[in-house]
């Protein structure tokens, strides 16, 4: 939904202001209901070469951008690799984030020499993904170890406990881990623990929790436009959320073809990406049909969730179509006035010049 926009000047100094690289879908599990359906047998990755061209470029083009994080499928099968990528972004200025299940945590001398390779290379921060689903592959103990290793090099570690059934226990079982409760009362500051959402991605789940539907889903998506990503083909989306790789309007086009500062310009164009950044899938379904779709969307328990639905329902598809230029002046003028505002704070956080 290309329209013409008259956007306050100065957007591309405020977004984006972190880049996630996914340099491969490959990953050591095969979780059930992974959004990228990642598994040992996934091939494909970027070159070294080329993930640190990317960081270089995002760099240069965004002067507000603040962080690379290395995600996946599994990062840390990318070996020396990954270290120097996270070197490369350290030594530009960049925070870095790994986001790994710690299958490198196996061992006592593993998870040390793991983490004596991260804090040589400038990491700022490790987040360790973990749950029923996980735990199939990666048994909490290696968690255990690579916490143990990671907060004892005072690198803050964050642990996501994937949402629990009722069948299962895991995140009781993190918050009464030994290991965890000592370092998070001996250093509060260098580890957090939390229970992230949960959505499946195959029809034979067992249910965990319920849903919220759309009524819960209220806010704007944080994603689009704060974050942009780098696909293990190279591709550049316009989020990392858990549905984009199954809706084709958040790849933003190929990087060998087209330089990203251009990409990112052409989905400033686009308003149906400036409107869920500024309102989010959940409202704008509820706008387009009235609350009455609450009951009809029961089933909802992500943003990404009402995000995919928004994209690919095709009455929806439709109904966007024949009247988005509706919502065009009210929703611009939102945007604009954030941007000002976010521009404003900016201002106020940046020192004073010298006299």
């Amino acid at each position: 939904m290309n329209v013409p926009i008259y956007l306050n000047p100065g957007v591309t100094e405020l977004f984006p202001e972190s880049l996630t690289i996914l340099p491969t879908y490959r990953c050591n599990a095969a979780c059930e209901q992974c959004c990228f359906e990642s598994n040992p047998r996934v091939k494909g990755r970027l070159s070294l070469d080329t993930i640190k061209q990317r960081i270089t470029d995002a760099h240069q083009s965004f002067s507000n951008l603040r962080l690379v994080v290395f995600s996946g499928g599994e990062a840390f099968l990318l070996k020396d690799d990954l270290f120097a990528a996270i070197r490369h972004a350290s030594n530009l200025g960049l925070k870095t984030r790994c986001v790994t299940n710690a299958f490198w945590g196996k061992t006592v001398r593993q998870a040390q020499a793991t983490v004596a390779k991260l804090q040589a290379a400038g990491i700022s921060e490790v987040n360790i993904s973990t749950g029923a689903d996980h735990q199939r592959w990666v048994p909490f103990s290696s968690v255990e170890q690579a916490v143990d290793a990671l907060v004892s090099a005072d690198i803050f570690t964050l642990v996501t406990v994937e949402k629990d059934a009722s069948s299962t226990r895991c995140y009781d079982m993190a918050a009464q881990s030994p290991v965890l409760r000592r370092w998070m009362r001996e250093k509060p500051l260098k580890l957090s623990l939390q229970c992230n959402s949960w959505m499946p991605f195959h029809d034979e789940y067992e249910e965990r929790g319920v849903p919220g539907g759309l009524a819960a889903l209220t806010e704007g998506c944080s994603q689009v436009f704060n974050n942009l990503v780098v696909t293990p083909h190279d591709q550049l989306a316009a989020c990392c959320g858990l549905t984009f790789e199954h809706i084709p309007e958040m790849k933003l086009g190929s990087l060998e073809a087209a330089s990203m500062g251009a990409l990112f310009d052409d989905a400033l164009r686009d308003f149906l990406k400036i409107w869920i950044h500024v309102e989010g899938p959940g409202t704008i379904l509820r706008r387009l049909f009235g609350e009455e779709i609450d009951e009809e969307l029961s089933h909802i328990r992500h943003i990404c969730e009402a995000c995919s639905v928004m994209h690919l329902h095709p009455r929806v598809r439709a109904e966007l179509r024949a009247r988005y230029h509706e919502f065009v002046p009210e929703v611009l003028a939102r945007f604009n006035l954030k941007v000002a505002l976010r521009r404003r704070e900016r201002q106020a956080l940046s020192p004073a010049p010298a006299h």
